[in-house]
């Protein structure tokens, strides 16, 4: 197993071409400087160090100082994190305004990620972006919800276009339009980029920034008076260390319910029936598969998400794809397990792959990899902000595949939770755990 996900990560990498200051003026009397404290104490833990970890670090190290903020991440070697098993795409085209802000801010901060996590005296990241669109295709019986999610993307400042079955012939020559009514192009600032070189960019930035990175597993939480005093933590010697701490940011993904509990959220009977209710977060298994097919569409293919939900687009600048699809909500089962079922792709994505671009008949499977989404049971959205009676808990978690190309957005919200008592940049009200609560469902309908 090691050996085939190291596999996978040169696979992934050879595919693309293989301290921080306190701004005037911002409030951040809630925290005691601990720069220079000991290193069992600090302003913020943040627990997972994956890419919503590294960039909640990175935002604020640029307001406090980086050597008060400490990332625990128990993999550093990220073989079964989410992120850089991920496929890196970014769009806006979403229902929900919230979404769509967080990735067009997200996109704006990848076009211009040497400005943000450049090193001096260092080669400028490069994440290999590739602005080559989504294309959603819808059948008759989804055209309306497309039209109305096209024009609420418009309203926020998306770039997209909608196209009827004809003009999808015309500009994608290579695509079977039957059963199509309408498709909807991200004409600009979406696309994808790799997962690997992201992530890396992000954590030499925020180590150069001062933050420390503590090589570990979070095993307890220590509460008092409903705030976070402290997390232990079982380093690879086996040895518990106890982290103090004043912030504790739960990035821990697919994990992240497992570690609320450690807090007491979702603790059956407990005395308070809002810390009774579960973070709704599990780990659901999505496969991505890899073939390669010379007659298939050229330099001019997107990211297309067929009316099936199966989607699929190229890699690099040869004839190589990948494709994948989520499993309807019945099949989709909690698991640990990422074994490839390779089964998958010859009866269930095959097919449809073929009908949709007929020249995939001759295409030939080359192999595959499988990660977790942090699937949120509940709605399949972001939960981030601040606990409910946890007052100094924050929560990043949830995203359900939509995690990597938020995460700038996220990385900000969490800072501003954190140093001015509410994101504010993006109005993220919306994905609190509040509605967790209540049982009120964000109602997301471009969900992949």
């Amino acid at each position: 197993m090691h050996l085939f996900m190291s596999w996978c990560f040169a696979y992934r990498r050879a595919l693309f071409s293989l301290g921080g200051k306190r701004c005037a003026g911002q409030p951040t009397s809630q925290l005691k400087s601990l720069s220079n404290g000991p290193r069992g104490q600090y302003d913020v833990v943040v627990a997972g160090g994956g890419i919503m970890g590294c960039s909640s670090a990175y935002f604020l190290a640029q307001r406090i100082p980086g050597s008060s903020i400490c990332v625990i991440e128990r993999d550093p070697k990220y073989q079964r994190a989410s992120t850089v098993l991920s496929m890196g795409g970014i769009r806006q085209q979403f229902s929900t305004r919230g979404n769509i802000e967080m990735s067009m801010y997200s996109c704006d901060f990848v076009k211009n990620i040497g400005q943000h996590l450049g090193i001096e005296g260092e080669d400028p990241p490069d994440v290999q972006f590739v602005e080559g669109g989504y294309l959603f295709l819808a059948s008759e019986a989804g055209e309306e919800i497309m039209r109305e999610n096209y024009v609420t993307q418009r309203s926020v400042g998306a770039t997209v276009e909608l196209m009827s079955p004809s003009q999808l012939q015309e500009k994608f020559p290579w695509l079977n339009t039957e059963g199509i009514a309408l498709g909807c192009f991200g004409v600009r600032n979406e696309g994808w980029f790799d997962p690997w070189s992201f992530l890396t960019a992000f954590k030499r930035k925020v180590i150069a920034m001062g933050v420390h990175y503590l090589h570990g597993n979070v095993v307890g939480i220590d509460v008092h008076s409903n705030r976070v005093t402290s997390v232990q933590v079982q380093i690879p010697s086996g040895e518990k260390r106890k982290v103090q701490c004043d912030y504790l940011v739960n990035a821990a993904g697919p994990w992240a319910s497992n570690l609320a509990l450690m807090a007491g959220v979702g603790e059956k009977g407990h005395g308070n029936s809002i810390m009774g209710v579960e973070l709704p977060v599990k780990p659901r298994k999505r496969q991505v598969f890899v073939f390669k097919c010379p007659s298939g569409p050229g330099s001019d293919c997107p990211l297309v998400i067929d009316s099936s939900g199966v989607y699929f687009r190229r890699e690099g600048q040869g004839s190589t794809f990948t494709c994948g699809h989520s499993p309807p909500e019945h099949e989709d089962k909690d698991t640990d397990d990422l074994d490839v079922d390779y089964s998958y792709f010859d009866e269930h994505l095959w097919p449809i792959l073929a009908e949709r671009v007929p020249a995939f008949e001759a295409l030939k499977l080359q192999n595959a990899w499988a990660g977790f989404y942090e699937y949120n049971t509940l709605d399949q959205n972001a939960i981030i902000g601040t606990h409910p009676v946890i007052s100094n808990l924050v929560l990043a978690n949830g995203f359900s595949g939509h995690g990597i190309q938020q995460s700038p957005a996220v990385g900000r919200a969490v800072s501003e939770e954190i140093l001015d008592g509410g994101s504010h940049s993006i109005q993220l009200g919306l994905f609190s755990f509040q509605r967790i609560v209540e049982g009120r469902p964000i109602r997301e309908r471009n969900v992949v």
